[in-house]
């Protein structure tokens, strides 16, 4: 699951207020404030946008694919975008006060992207590599390319509005607003983010004002808003695939495109995601491309059923597993759907966490608006081999990136299923803001560091903060020992 920043309607007569801790719950448990090479899908995203309250890329992008400043303020490449010069921004410091220098920043490059030949000049960096990079400012934008450093105990130092005051892993991230923030101090003085929380329990902690943004389903956005909540959705930015594990059992491709055939997603989406996203046959959503009409997402028993008449029959005696992730509230439902419907044109399909998996049902989020960008990055988080585009090329075509789409569907070794928002809920007191149209925390100047708690929530807080005092001094006034809770 992802999700995006959700504000409340009520805003209009609320002017900003500094001050408070801002609340945020999430699914993903991650062990270390890094992003591991074997992370799945969904915590890589996680830890991603955490990582983005920390840090700041030289540049982020908007939903129509277009770059704006962050640390860089101005770039330019020669024709064959080989080379590239970017200007950064002037007098940026880290979080432990030291300069966000061209030399820096092309010292963490460089280790980033050995490939890459990065220099510092006296206030910009050059980056040459030996093929050309039309859309390196999108892979730049890219969450793994945040600027950061690490202290000794090994945590983030960034440059971002956010900087960490506490961390225990896999439980509860403490941030602290950076005071010299070069875009402006935060308005919460604090963010704490618990990890490892189902959604059920984040929902019931928004319901009790024990969190202000949690995690949500697309479908649950009606009833936030009745329940006094708001809630946002993203732009269908996040992908639900079967992906096929390499030493799968099911390695003729005929059976794979039968039970692609055999899939009723259009049923699917109705019963089980309420009406929510799109089905999709291809990995790039609609709004990215506009040719997902070339890809069929219409069920075809008949045609599967033709297909499996020509295998012989142990590949039809055989039982594939089908692993979810056990996280995912919708994932069992939909496996079992996709089991039945396999079932039903003679392909046996067991639905199980345990054994062997022939193939698994993943969530992947798109992390760009550049769809060259996102099919690439989507592919290296499922496993699959990189998307071939022609090396002359100094802009990806939608001819180029067709082909190259269509190549890695080829066989049907990963078989797309649905393009869906990612949503999240907010409490009454949250304000502020614009909800991101790409899912993320710090888009286009889109990010927590926006967001302000309404003056009776800070009100409300102030008298508690004031309690817990008073009880502490009534406590070391009597010796004896006091426990308060917030």
């Amino acid at each position: 699951m992802a999700m995006t920043v959700a504000m409340t309607a009520a805003t209009a007569a609320t002017r900003p207020h500094y001050g408070g801790t801002l609340r945020v719950m999430l699914q993903s448990a991650p062990d270390t404030l890094d992003i591991p090479a074997n992370a799945t899908p969904t915590d890589y995203w996680d830890i991603a946008r955490t990582l983005s309250l920390i840090g700041d890329t030289l540049v982020t992008l908007d939903a129509q694919g277009r770059p704006h400043p962050a640390l860089a303020v101005a770039w330019q490449s020669d024709a064959g975008a080989r080379h590239w010069q970017i200007t950064l921004r002037r007098g940026v410091k880290f979080h432990d006060g030291s300069s966000a220098s061209p030399a820096a920043v092309a010292q963490i490059l460089g280790a980033l992207h050995p490939g890459w030949n990065v220099r510092a000049s006296a206030d910009s960096i050059s980056i040459e590599s030996e093929t050309a990079a039309p859309s390196l400012l999108a892979e730049l934008a890219l969450p793994r390319n945040l600027l950061l450093k690490r202290n000794g105990s090994g945590l983030p130092i960034g440059t971002g509005p956010f900087l960490v005051a506490g961390w225990q892993s896999g439980k509860l991230l403490k941030l602290a607003a950076n005071e010299e923030s070069w875009a402006g101090r935060p308005f919460v003085d604090a963010v704490e983010i618990e990890f490892g929380k189902s959604l059920r329990d984040q929902a019931i902690a928004l319901e009790l004002d024990k969190a202000d943004i949690v995690e949500t389903v697309p479908q649950a956005a009606n009833a936030a808003q009745r329940k006094g909540t708001s809630s946002a959705l993203s732009l269908p930015v996040e992908l639900l695939v079967l992906v096929f594990s390499p030493n799968s059992k099911a390695q003729d491709p005929r059976l794979r495109e039968a039970l692609a055939l055999a899939i009723d997603r259009r049923s699917i989406q109705s019963v089980l995601l309420k009406g929510a996203g799109e089905p999709a046959a291809s990995i790039l959503p609609n709004w990215m491309t506009g040719y997902n009409a070339v890809f069929s997402t219409q069920a075809n028993p008949q045609r599967a059923r033709a297909l499996l008449a020509d295998l012989r029959p142990p590949a039809l005696n055989l039982s594939y597993g089908l692993g979810y992730d056990p996280r995912d509230p919708q994932a069992q439902l939909i496996a079992e759907r996709i089991a039945l419907n396999a079932r039903e044109v003679g392909i046996t399909v067991q639905v199980s966490l345990s054994g062997a998996q022939d193939i698994r049902l993943l969530r992947v989020v798109l992390p760009s608006p550049d769809p060259a960008t996102s099919l690439t990055e989507a592919t290296r988080q499922l496993g699959l081999p990189q998307p071939a585009f022609p090396a002359a090329s100094r802009n990806n075509s939608l001819d180029d990136l067709y082909q190259a789409e269509r190549n890695l569907l080829d066989g049907y070794s990963v078989m797309p299923l649905f393009h869906l928002p990612v949503a999240s809920a907010a409490g009454p007191h949250v304000c502020g803001g614009a909800p991101d149209r790409l899912g993320a925390w710090n888009e286009a100047g889109h990010s927590l560091a926006d967001v302000w708690l309404a003056e009776q929530r800070l009100t409300g807080q102030r008298l508690t903060d004031q309690r817990l005092t008073d009880s502490r001094a009534d406590s070391r006034a009597n010796s004896l020992p006091q426990a308060a809770s917030r």
